[in-house]
């Protein structure tokens, strides 16, 4: 039977049988794998903790007829600073999601989306960072990926440049910011935009255009800029949510 090897975090998984998992993995090497995990969940397991959610494992996998089996499975990382912190862990779980259900659309970028989701998930680990921000950058990363990163500096319709003074509001639909003069001449619009604060608008752009690293000195902020930074986010999962077509089940523990 052709094996195979790679470098996977898992995403997802679902019990099968008695003492069986199947779990979604995202390699560096092949992105999406859905790989049955032979008793996995019988006690005293070599795989059972390397089958675990969130886990970075180096794997060698068999190629079956419908479902590659995890041969061999060796530890690389487990973030074990998230697992104490509900928020964080929450987090995490959300990028796990999105990797489960949009992975595939990262085809052709499979290393640099691993690289991004492990990186991210080790500063979320950091007690120093911040999830929230951390979150912004991440999800603009992503959306960059899939070709859907949002139009932030112009128009989307007269590509007039974008200033503090006349922003109006974010069109999901379009996927990006319509200035004031636009969207007032309009007859109508369609429900998907949200009204769009200079200040949510610089943190998004300043997100778009930041490294995983700066994140770490992103801790605490005052109240108003901790609600600025939360309302961007939730501006991009529901313009994630909407491209995607689907409701990310994470978010609601977040």
């Amino acid at each position: 039977m052709p094996t195979y090897s790679v470098s996977a975090i898992n995403v997802g998984s679902f019990n099968l049988g008695e003492s069986d998992k199947i779990i979604t993995l995202f390699s560096a090497e092949r992105g999406l794998i859905r790989a049955v995990a032979k008793g996995a969940r019988k006690p005293g397991s070599k795989i059972g903790g390397r089958a675990e959610l969130l886990a970075v494992n180096r794997l060698l996998l068999a190629n079956g007829r419908s479902l590659d089996i995890i041969t061999q499975a060796e530890s690389i990382e487990t973030f074990k600073g998230l697992r104490n912190d509900l928020t964080r862990l929450s987090y995490a779980l959300y990028y796990a999601e999105l990797t489960a259900h949009l992975g595939q659309g990262v085809s052709g970028e499979t290393e640099l989306y691993f690289e991004l989701l492990v990186n991210t998930l080790r500063q979320l680990s950091n007690p120093e960072s911040n999830p929230a921000y951390l979150c912004l950058i991440f999800q603009l990363s992503l959306l960059h990926l899939l070709g859907l990163k949002p139009e932030l500096d112009s128009c989307v319709i007269c590509r007039k440049r974008l200033v503090e003074f006349n922003l109006s509001v974010f069109h999901h639909e379009l996927g990006g910011t319509i200035c004031d003069h636009c969207f007032s001449s309009q007859d109508r619009f369609s429900s998907y935009f949200t009204y769009l604060t200079p200040l949510v608008w610089k943190k998004l752009i300043l997100a778009g255009n930041a490294s995983l690293t700066d994140s770490h000195f992103v801790s605490a902020q005052s109240e108003l800029i901790e609600k600025t930074i939360m309302a961007a986010r939730h501006l991009l999962e529901t313009y994630i949510e909407h491209r995607s077509g689907r409701k990310m089940n994470a978010l609601a523990l977040i």
